[in-house]
């Protein structure tokens, strides 16, 4: 799964990846170190501190890329249209993906108008949207009250409530967090289905 992130992270540009995970978790770490990324040994609180520790030692106007390691995602270059965003002048990109199950553990998107993002909700009991955000790029100064939330969505859409714009990139329908048994099942039906490429 490591993997398969850093892959998508590599293609959009990224000249530094840094893997943030606890001192006890050897295989993790001896694994990110064979990847040639850089271990950030932390003990968050929450997730938004996670990425919080990762971002340590940044310049405010560095372009820092945010995901999931326990997430499948196509397309493999989808990091690469959020640093785009970011370099033409938004200060936050976040990757959206079309999900038809799954929406109510995840951040879901509400819309004020057609491509416009007003709010996220993290997992949500009504899911506004079929949308969710998978991944993200941002200027590092963007970032700066992230580690007040517990959740980066929740911290995305306070921003949305104050009036900042997020660009929103419609990235695909293919987006699964493995997180639970039936979706690493899932998981497994989905790479295979990638491996195998377009019916012919």
């Amino acid at each position: 799964m490591m993997d398969y992130l850093l892959e998508r992270m590599r293609a959009g540009g990224a000249s530094e990846i840094r893997v943030v995970t606890r001192p006890e978790k050897r295989d993790v770490i001896e694994h990110a170190e064979s990847l040639e990324a850089v271990v950030v040994l932390a003990r968050p609180a929450t997730t938004s501190e996670s990425f919080v520790a990762g971002l340590q030692g940044l310049e405010p106007e560095d372009v820092a890329l945010l995901g999931w390691p326990d997430t499948l995602w196509e397309p493999p270059d989808g990091y690469r249209s959020l640093v785009d965003a970011v370099e033409r002048g938004s200060e936050i990109a976040l990757g959206l993906f079309e999900l038809d199950q799954d929406l109510e553990r995840s951040d879901v998107i509400s819309f004020d108008e057609p491509g416009r993002i007003d709010g996220i909700q993290v997992k949500p009991a009504r899911p506004p949207s079929r949308w969710i955000w998978g991944c993200a790029a941002a200027r590092v100064r963007a970032l700066g009250g992230l580690g007040a939330e517990e959740w980066p969505g929740s911290y995305f859409d306070l921003l949305c409530r104050q009036g900042v714009e997020l660009h929103g990139e419609r990235l695909s329908n293919v987006w699964l967090d493995v997180g639970t048994k039936a979706a690493l099942v899932r998981a497994e039906e989905v790479s295979a289905s990638l491996r195998r490429g377009p019916a012919s």
